[in-house]
């Protein structure tokens, strides 16, 4: 068998298997690139609560009172604080909390909640299942690798690597060759 049709199959066997993770591993790219603009993996809100009057008692009555009416699950209570005489917070998991004026009933609950696939990409995009995953990811690393290789040395004469492919390969490397000269200036 000729190189180049053993080239060309295993590109394209290749690319047919990689195809999925390539999209999985861009739209995360995408996502963690603007990181600091939003948070590519949890969405996070804040709404207007009113359970009304907090009953009088210990605090960790008036405490139980809030998770009851707010409907919260008591397992993801983490304790709770009077930060004022009026104010009561209420800590839950992950940094969410609600905060009532215990006269009033009145405040705020702040929840997080994963994004859908976002979530799900960008934890195999920045390796957080770790143990195997990290094979699969090495395995694509070098299925990419691959996939370059095949991809430029398929094309011959004008067309390929010797000819206008030169400069092609050229223009790519020189845009982190740039940046790297930029970040060394």
């Amino acid at each position: 068998m000729h190189w180049r049709k053993l080239f060309r199959a295993l590109h394209r066997d290749i690319g047919y298997v990689a195809v999925s993770l390539t999209l999985a591993y861009a739209l995360s790219g995408l996502a963690v690139n603007h990181i600091d603009d939003w948070n590519p993996s949890y969405r996070f809100r804040e709404r207007a609560v009113d359970i009304g009057p907090l009953p009088a008692g210990p605090l960790d009555a008036r405490a139980a009172f809030v998770v009851e009416k707010l409907a919260l699950d008591p397992r993801l209570v983490r304790g709770h604080y009077q930060e004022t005489e009026h104010d009561l917070r209420v800590y839950l998991t992950e940094g969410q909390e609600a905060r009532v004026d215990m006269r009033t009933g009145r405040g705020h609950i702040k929840t997080i909640a994963p994004r859908p696939v976002l979530f799900e990409v960008n934890s195999l995009h920045l390796n957080n299942l770790k143990g195997i995953w990290t094979w699969v990811a090495d395995l694509f690393a070098i299925a990419l690798i691959v996939l370059a290789i095949t991809g430029v040395t398929m094309m011959k004469g004008d067309r390929g690597i010797a000819g206008r492919g030169k400069y092609f390969i050229a223009a790519g490397l020189s845009i982190p060759v740039g940046f790297i000269v930029y970040l060394h200036a």
